[in-house]
């Protein structure tokens, strides 16, 4: 099974007009796409299309109503990209835990035929697929990589910047610009992403995880490590923003609802 487990740290923090910070530990599943019929074997806790411990759901992921998920991300990155993928494609995400999920944002990783993400290789095409919060609204960024060479250290970087388009977080406007760093080496993978407004930056996140096989020694540690991972991620998101709401940082109305 090619399929990954990947563990390690997600830290936020916000540096202006009020600082706050936090990290935590995390668990999350770097999956090979081609495997989504029979990944849930690892492990009697862990079903597709139904309640367990863990499951994965087709509706949480791009494109619901395409057919299987491998050939929506296909089409998806050969509509806004012109290329069709030839490579594995995996979903870095989440799965439910006990029926719930949330998904900040969800990885698809769409490498050239011949790499493989196993050995470091840097996709071709990424999709970010973001999920705000209460109001579940989905948004897709498409983002082509350069093949940049490894540096001294062995990593390979890519670097974006663009424009914000979709509302996330009331603490943040839609006057912003984002600057995202994905480095990839072997088994680890690091994410760091910025949040530029009026030059200045607001806010950064970063991802640092590890590769591990999906096995099912793995799947069990990590479950009593991460047994509710999906439910702390919301939690987390909510106890935060009444932190920053109780220091004075200020509030962004919906851009539907100012609309309205």
């Amino acid at each position: 099974m090619r399929s990954q487990w990947l563990e390690g740290t997600i830290r936020h923090r916000r540096h202006t007009p009020v600082r706050h910070e936090f990290q935590y530990q995390t668990g999350m599943m770097a999956l090979a796409l081609d495997e989504w019929q029979n990944v849930t074997s690892v492990s009697p806790f862990f079903s597709l299309e139904r309640f367990n411990w863990l499951a994965l759901r087709r509706r949480d992921y791009l494109k619901p109503d395409h057919g299987d998920l491998l050939s929506a991300v296909r089409d998806y990155v050969a509509e806004c990209c012109g290329w069709l993928p030839d490579g594995p494609i995996e979903l870095v995400t989440h799965p439910r835990y006990f029926g719930y999920v949330f998904n900040p944002v969800s990885f698809y990783f769409c490498y050239a035929a011949g790499d493989s993400p196993l050995q470091g290789a840097v996709p071709k095409v990424i999709l970010a697929q973001i999920t705000n919060t209460p109001w579940k609204e989905r948004h897709v960024y498409c983002l082509e990589t350069s093949d940049t060479p490894a540096n001294t250290s062995g990593w390979r970087t890519e670097k974006f910047t663009f424009d914000k388009r979709f509302h996330v977080s009331p603490f943040n406007s839609m006057d912003q610009q984002y600057q995202w760093t994905f480095s990839f080496r072997e088994s680890e993978l690091r994410i760091h992403m910025n949040v530029i407004e009026g030059g200045e930056k607001q806010f950064d996140a970063t991802l640092v995880v590890q590769r591990t096989p999906l096995t099912r020694k793995v799947v069990h540690r990590s479950l009593r490590q991460f047994p509710v991972e999906a439910m702390k991620v919301t939690a987390g998101i909510y106890w935060n923003a009444l932190r920053l709401k109780l220091k004075g940082a200020p509030f962004y109305t919906h851009p539907d609802k100012l609309e309205r």
